[in-house]
């Protein structure tokens, strides 16, 4: 038996166990609620059962929870994957606060290349950071790599711009490439040097683009690691509204943009996801919409103002402000196949499990589980990155461990 079928046997018994440790409550109305020693606990061992490696829960920013668990641990810098692009959505609202841009201009005021060529001279900053622009969505997020940021503007379009909603990582190479002109004429710096400067630095952390794009610019779709910790610093800060240690690094009121939907996608704000009903039109249009993202955003009781941040593996920054909460989860590549986003937050915030019926279609069922639990990775479902990363305490290199 090779290790990642013991890997996956050991993921059944665990979700075994818990599962027969609970008895499932019919409490539809019940509202969230701050979490309990209890409720935190239970959280805790239902992340563990699926193979999470960590876990940071803050309240009104103190850390109430932080467990390393499966291989996790506290330096251990872990992929973001598409819990990457909210970056994109925060550096514009600093370069909106430093006159570069406002979303509703056309990026063809940068990229002077689309300025006579149709649907692309239309496509405002606003189109390209809620996925709506209609630009061609170009490869695969892990193919990213193979194409400069240069190259993604050249892309056709699909459709026209404010009319469909694809999630794809052309949009945030373009806005990239976009902002990064501004930057330089202006700073003299690079999108990832005006991230530094303006967000990440006043804030303590740090975000290591492991995936970068064939011209050496970060791969903004799914290309940063980062620790849970400072993953949770960040959401804190977000949480507030720019302000961390009495310091308003960007103006509050901006923040307020990050959680406004669109008409083709109410769930999906300025490069976040919402909790903000959708229809079964739209659900039909959208894949992502057909499974946890889809249940989150019509559930009728997780917090209305709760928006997250999430990536393949099921990497999860949550942040509730209505519950003053901020909540970091990371796992391995493919666990998405085990965690469920309502289980864990019915656990965390109501301190039971959800009826099976509560579950979207893509839950787990009596026959489906085994199925998709014993499935053979295969280069479809397995990452094209085949490292992981520590921080050395010495210096701070990024040092490569090759698995």
């Amino acid at each position: 038996m090779n290790k990642k079928m013991v890997q996956l046997l050991g993921i059944i018994v665990s979700l075994c166990l818990f599962a027969l440790s609970f008895t499932p409550v019919s409490l539809a109305d019940e509202k969230a609620r701050v979490p309990t020693t209890e409720m935190l606990a239970l959280a805790a061992e239902y992340n563990r059962a699926v193979g999470g490696q960590t876990l940071v829960v803050m309240h009104q920013g103190n850390v109430v929870l932080e467990e390393y668990t499966n291989g996790g641990r506290k330096d251990k810098l872990m992929m973001l994957a598409s819990g990457s692009k909210s970056f994109s959505g925060v550096v514009a609202l600093a370069a909106i606060e430093d006159g570069i841009l406002k979303l509703d201009d056309r990026a063809s005021t940068s990229l002077t290349e689309w300025k006579d060529v149709g649907f692309k001279s239309q496509i405002t900053y606003h189109h390209l950071l809620r996925l709506t622009s209609g630009l061609h969505p170009g490869p695969k997020v892990g193919r990213a790599k193979y194409l400069t940021w240069n190259q993604i503007i050249q892309l056709p379009m699909t459709g026209r711009p404010g009319d469909q909603f694809e999630y794809a990582s052309s949009h945030f190479l373009a806005y990239g490439e976009a902002l990064q002109r501004q930057t330089q004429k202006l700073y003299g710096e690079t999108f990832e040097q005006y991230l530094k400067r303006r967000i990440l630095d006043p804030i303590g952390v740090k975000v290591y683009w492991a995936s970068r794009c064939a011209d050496d610019n970060p791969q903004l779709a799914g290309g940063a690691y980062m620790t849970a910790s400072d993953w949770a610093t960040f959401g804190e800060w977000v949480r507030n509204k720019g302000l961390i240690q009495g310091k308003q690094i960007i103006e509050a009121d901006l923040f307020d943009l990050l959680t406004e939907g669109s008409k083709e996608n109410p769930a999906y704000g300025l490069t976040w996801w919402l909790k903000e009903p959708v229809s079964k039109e739209q659900i039909k249009k959208i894949p992502l919409l057909q499974g946890d993202m889809g249940q989150i955003a019509n559930s009728d009781w997780v917090p209305e103002d709760l928006f997250m941040a999430a990536g393949a593996g099921k990497q999860l920054l949550y942040i509730i402000p209505s519950l003053e909460l901020v909540i970091v989860r990371q796992a391995p590549w493919g666990n998405e196949k085990y965690y469920r986003d309502m289980e864990f937050l019915s656990l965390l915030l109501r301190g039971h499990k959800l009826e099976k019926s509560a579950l979207t279609k893509d839950g787990f069922d009596d026959h489906t589980f085994l199925d998709l639990l014993l499935e053979e990775p295969t280069s479809e479902n397995m990452s094209e990155e085949t490292f992981s990363f520590a921080m050395q305490d010495t210096d701070g290199d990024l040092l490569i461990k090759w698995k």
